[in-house]
Order: structure tokens, then C-alpha cells, then sequence
């Protein structure tokens, strides 16, 4: 396996979660759904399901065998990366150069949930980098 498919399965991920976050934030400001729930709870939860199943295919095409066990520990580094970047997104300045590329019009209803998609997009980059590394240790 080379590095290059981990590009894709990082790049994967981080489109996943910024798709994924981007309906969530539409979804709460269309319907009123609580924004907590689906950033703390939802969007964890699926980017670990999203994890699972690009670490088994990574490790079935690397190792011609998956290991359950050993993915679902290393899919776990996907949701504490997406926990680390919302805690960042709970500061202002680290928001503020994302909501400032977004047309006035919208800053005030989207600004914050495309700001929030941004770092979630780095988040599935970087938790997916790691666990794909691992996830290409075989069994011996």
C-alpha cells in the first residue's frame, strides 16, 4: 500500500465529515434540530462508522485480511481528532479567517457551520492519516 492511497482514503474521509457536517449545520438551522447533539454526538459517531470501514478496506487490500480488533482501536484516533478541531472551532479567531471568505448575507445564518466544515474536512485528513498507517500492519 502505498502512501498515495492513503492520500485517497485521508481525502476520503475529510470530504465524508465536511459533506457530512455541512448537512448537519443545514439540517439545524432549517428544521432547529439541537446543533450540539448533531456536532458532539452525530458527527463522531459516523465519522468512527466512515473510519471502520475505510481501515477494513485499507487492511484487506494491504494484509488480504482484516483483523476487527485491531480497527476498530486505530479508528478511534478519527473521533478524537473530530473532538479536537470542534474544541478549536469553540474559539472565535480560529473561526473568524473561515466566516470571513463567506458572503455577508450568509455569515450570520452559515458562517459558523461552514467554518466548522473546514476543521472537520483537517480533522478527517488527520485522524484518517493516522489510522491508515496503522491499519497496514498485518498480522504475522
Amino acid at each position: 500500500m502505498s502512501s498515495s492511497q492513503i492520500l485517497g482514503l485521508s481525502f476520503a474521509m475529510g470530504m465524508s465529515l465536511l459533506a457530512i457536517t455541512l448537512l448537519l449545520g443545514w439540517l439545524s438551522n432549517t428544521y432547529s434540530f439541537s446543533e450540539n447533539i448533531l456536532k458532539w454526538v452525530i458527527l463522531p459517531v459516523l465519522g468512527y462508522g466512515i473510519a471502520l470501514g475505510l481501515n477494513s478496506l485499507n487492511q484487506y487490500l494491504t494484509c488480504k485480511t482484516i483483523r476487527p480488533g485491531q480497527i476498530a482501536i486505530i479508528s478511534v484516533t478519527v473521533p478524537i481528532a473530530i473532538f479536537g478541531f470542534l474544541l478549536l472551532t469553540l474559539l472565535p479567531f480560529i473561526r473568524m479567517p473561515i466566516e470571513m471568505a463567506v458572503p455577508t448575507k450568509y455569515v450570520a445564518q452559515y458562517g459558523g457551520v461552514i467554518a466548522v466544515a473546514f476543521y472537520m474536512f483537517w480533522a478527517g485528513m488527520f485522524g484518517e492519516g493516522i489510522a491508515g498507517g496503522f491499519s497496514q500492519s498485518c498480522p504475522s
